[in-house]
């Protein structure tokens, strides 16, 4: 991380301020960037990490990123780490690091022309947070107008105060379809009515692809609820030309395939999610297995545990 970006993160935590602007999002717009960018702060999940600053891109982004922190089983973001964002982390001991987070992508460092636009939000928000300490209602200023307190470079290096207007999110759709050819195969298989079947479909931070640009690993897994035999492992990553979406939207067809090739029904499907339980109830109408949400399934979990590490060698 540049040198520059090092003194502005300091100062920013030398403030001492996050628990009290915590509550609050903001934005800043530099010029010449397409998007504004909305400012929030995420606790740290503990040592070594203090908080987070998240520089989350985009208005879409933002609406995406506030509905999933109310439910989590909104849309097809797992983590905030699949969100479209720069964050900076800072550490228990001031130290502070940049990453760019992508959706289905291994956060990496920012490059130089990142930097840029990073330095100039993180040095606007320092200047935010520092009004805030003596005006506590600064990043509610145009609530009453529906819109969010943000930071604007009108020209470069000025700056002013501007009401950025809420528009209204797009309404999330989900299409979930199933090849013909699948659905009538497996109305063929027999029902095998006392089998029962816990999956879940997750991310797996531990897990990435080998390539310049490494992209996340996701598991479909599954295994029998009876003996907590693993009966499905299948690893896949985001595509270019669908991201998270087309793969989420995808994952129920990929599961009536290996449905069809272990050429049997089970008699009963529990999922500890409810994405999970929504992605795959379409299937529902085409195979007669009964699909059930569970607060916990130890078991499951401790099978994604122990895939979690990369496959050794023999």
């Amino acid at each position: 991380m540049s040198g520059k970006l090092d003194e502005i993160g300091a100062k920013i935590d030398g403030l001492g301020l996050w628990e009290a602007v915590a509550p609050y999002n903001w934005a800043v717009k530099p010029k010449g960037t397409v998007f504004p960018y909305f400012c929030t702060l995420m606790k740290g999940e503990g040592a070594p990490v203090k908080v987070r600053f998240l520089m989350i891109e985009g208005w879409q982004t933002f609406h995406d990123f506030l509905r999933t922190r109310i439910d989590p089983n909104f849309g097809f973001y797992t983590t905030p780490m699949e969100i479209p964002h720069f964050e900076m982390i800072v550490l228990m001991n001031g130290a502070t690091k940049v990453f760019r987070h992508d959706p289905g992508y291994v956060p990496r460092e920012i490059t130089d022309a990142e930097a840029g636009i990073v330095e100039r939000i993180l040095w606007e928000s320092y200047g935010v947070m520092m009004r805030m300490e003596s005006d506590k209602g600064l990043a509610m200023k145009y609530a009453d107008e529906k819109a969010v307190f943000a930071r604007v470079e009108e020209e470069p290096g000025k700056w002013a105060d501007a009401p950025l207007a809420i528009p209204d999110p797009r309404p999330h759709v989900e299409r979930i379809s199933f090849q013909k050819a699948d659905a009538a195969a497996a109305k063929d298989l027999p029902f095998a009515q006392e089998e029962v079947l816990e999956v879940d479909f997750r991310i797996m931070p531990s897990l990435m692809t080998v390539e310049k640009r490494p992209r996340c690993a996701y598991i479909l897994g599954a295994i029998d609820s009876k003996t907590g035999e693993p009966v499905m492992q299948l690893r896949t990553s985001v595509q270019a030309d669908g991201g998270l979406r087309a793969m989420w939207e995808g994952m129920p067809a990929r599961f009536l395939k290996e449905l069809i090739a272990r050429k049997k029904i089970p008699g009963e499907v529990k999922v500890p999610s409810l994405r999970v339980f929504r992605m795959l109830r379409p299937l529902c109408m085409e195979i007669p297995f009964k699909l059930s949400l569970h607060d916990s399934l130890p078991r499951l979990n401790a099978a994604f545990a122990s895939w979690a590490s990369p496959p050794t060698a023999s």
